[in-house]
């Protein structure tokens, strides 16, 4: 591919990823105060989910997951999936943009229509997705430390706001032992791990794909390690009832801490976590309109941003009646039966079939 990125910017894509939604959210609460112990261990999943990922491209060095599907399922099959991929990352990215459409009306502009909300995001989006992919890395480089930052930051003023954060909420541990953690937590396997497979559209984009393997396997730990924290920042702040209920306890959280002089930080983060949003939403749209450009054979991605942003815009619109339902979907229907099967199942058996087709064309040449 004619695009580069650097190995440092691709880490630093690899971490922004669950800061467009996955840090909004309490996830798994049906492991109770285990929940970050639950995000620790299926990190390890995550990694094994991009050594899957990684194996496949080193087999196609220069494809994308788009690219080498035809090559192992043959062309009519490879490219029905190929296609599938491509709407696959167009609906995150809707789903991502209508987080933000509905966080945004509920917390400031609750006399603005969505609608509007999402057109200036998406306007903006369009507009990154337009100048390619390595002006959204240049992008999330100068933003890194900003966002990184977000999550501490929040920490320490919460340890420092009075009687806010208390060891004792995120009791007790392990109460009905680590097995319930492992069966209750399954969903981080799929959402916020399995969403890295965005990035088997890009992996032919780093410069050097030699250090690929180990950018991802570090980005998937730290990315655990961040959401494992951020979790006992929900419990530790808002207790396991609030945190569990609330429709953003990292706003809700923020929303209360207050150290001397710093209160209402809300606003603030809320702009931070707009930056995120933008991240995720341009990697996923971006992958789609790349994916559709191999597919068609355009060499030109370009020329595909604006009508992938208007697809986008009104696919934001219209997957959901109101926010509870577009929630409900997201983390009932579309785990169970969008992300496993695109993100787990597909893979692992695309997988032991390019090592059939190896095994078989090796055998076949040597009759």
């Amino acid at each position: 591919m004619k695009y580069k990125i650097t190995p440092y910017q691709f880490f630093i894509m690899m971490i922004l990823l669950p800061y467009g939604s996955a840090i909004l959210f309490f996830l798994v609460p049906e492991t109770k105060q285990n929940a970050w112990i639950a995000m620790l261990f299926y990190s390890l999943v995550g990694v094994i989910l991009q050594l899957i990922y990684i194996t496949l491209y080193y087999k196609y060095p220069k494809d994308t997951l788009v690219a080498y599907m035809p090559k192992i399922y043959g062309k009519f099959l490879g490219n029905i999936l190929s296609i599938v991929y491509i709407c696959y990352f167009t609906y995150i990215a809707s789903r991502v943009l209508r987080d933000y459409e509905e966080m945004i009306f509920n917390t400031r502009l609750n006399d603005t229509p969505t609608f509007f909300i999402g057109m200036f995001f998406i306007i903006v989006i369009t507009y990154g997705v337009y100048e390619g992919i390595e002006v959204i890395a240049n992008l999330s480089q100068l933003s890194f430390i900003i966002l990184i930052c977000m999550p501490i930051l929040v920490f320490i003023v919460a340890l420092f706001t009075k009687d806010l954060f208390t060891v004792n909420k995120l009791k007790p541990v392990l109460e009905n032992g680590f097995s319930e953690v492992i069966i209750k937590g399954w969903p981080l396997i799929a959402f916020p791990y399995g969403e890295e497979i965005v990035f088997t559209m890009f992996y032919p984009c780093v410069s050097k794909n030699y250090e690929v393997i180990k950018i991802a396997v570090v980005a998937v730990l730290i990315e655990g390690i961040i959401l494992s924290l951020n979790i006992v920042l929900f419990i530790g702040a808002l207790g396991l009832e609030t945190a569990s209920s609330a429709v953003s306890p990292f706003l809700e959280t923020v929303s209360v801490l207050k150290v001397g002089f710093l209160e209402r930080l809300d606003t603030v983060f809320v702009v931070t976590l707009v930056i995120g949003g933008f991240f995720k939403i341009s990697i996923f749209m971006y992958a789609a309109l790349l994916g559709t450009s191999q597919i068609i054979k355009l060499n030109n991605t370009k020329t595909l941003a604006i009508p992938f942003g208007i697809i986008v815009l009104f696919l934001s619109m219209i997957i959901a009646r109101n926010y509870f339902e577009h929630i409900k979907i997201g983390l009932e229907f579309v785990v169970k039966y969008i992300h496993i099967p695109l993100q787990v199942i597909v893979p692992i058996f695309t997988l032991l079939l390019s090592y059939v087709r190896q095994f078989y064309n090796s055998y076949k040449n040597n009759i």
